[in-house]
């Protein structure tokens, strides 16, 4: 600490103080968004033509924010980073034959970690309008662990998000009372009632998926509800 001949060292030392914990949160903010780009290392140097794909598409849904061009491109190489994460969870998932309560647990941290990393990115009102957009969030995400789980193509993207988004819509009371319930019992009767209306919502995709990816689909299906209900009541 440098101080000038007339500097009270008491005021020099708040001032020094309040500039070095000024630093830290700047460093903190700053060392979260490396740890999130960090965090598909494993498949960032081989990124799929299907990773760059859905960094694409959900960039584009997030339109709504009124992104300026470097928030953008910022937000796109996060979204890529998401989707590197998924699939690497994917094959990590395979090759060690995680249980899906493992599984959610992992995905539930590539959301809060992406999530974090918008918040760096994005102004606090536009952070406020993600997080408030809650259909569109979830239908977002969902949409894209199923482009990596089903092989989407891209004449297919499109209607399956519009079909999740309708689900969404669709539960979002159940989702609401899920996530308000203030006691154990509440929650399960909540969660019955949810996963009862998202099991008939599954039938819709039997319209737009092949018969191979129907078959993925139901395979997998508790695992997918559990994407859209993580998304949709995540808060960070």
């Amino acid at each position: 600490m440098h101080c000038t001949k007339n500097c009270n060292t008491a005021d020099c030392t708040k001032k020094y103080d309040l500039k070095q914990k000024t630093m830290n949160k700047k460093i903190l903010r700053i060392g979260v968004l490396s740890l999130f780009m960090l965090l598909a290392s494993n498949t960032v140097n081989a990124q799929s033509q299907q990773v760059e794909k859905i960094g694409t598409y959900i960039t584009q849904e997030m339109s709504f924010l009124n992104m300026t061009p470097l928030q953008a491109e910022q937000i796109y190489q996060i979204n890529v980073q998401a989707a590197a994460a998924v699939e690497n969870l994917d094959q990590k998932s395979f090759a060690q034959n995680s249980s899906q309560k493992e599984n959610i647990e992992s995905f539930a941290k590539i959301l809060k970690e992406r999530n974090v990393a918008l918040q760096n990115i994005l102004s606090p009102a536009q952070f406020q309008l993600f997080q408030e957009n809650k259909i569109a969030r979830a239908a977002t995400f969902r949409t894209m662990v199923m482009t990596r789980m089903l092989d989407l193509t891209n004449d297919q993207l499109t209607p399956v998000f519009n079909i999740n988004q309708k689900v969404v819509e669709n539960v979002r009371k159940d989702l609401d009372i899920y996530f308000s319930a203030n006691n154990n019992r509440g929650k399960n009767n909540a969660q019955r009632k949810l996963h009862k209306a998202l099991k008939k919502a599954d039938k819709a995709f039997d319209q737009v998926l092949s018969s191979q990816q129907i078959t993925t689909y139901h395979e997998n299906a508790d695992f997918l509800r559990s994407v859209l209900r993580e998304e949709y009541g995540t808060k960070n």
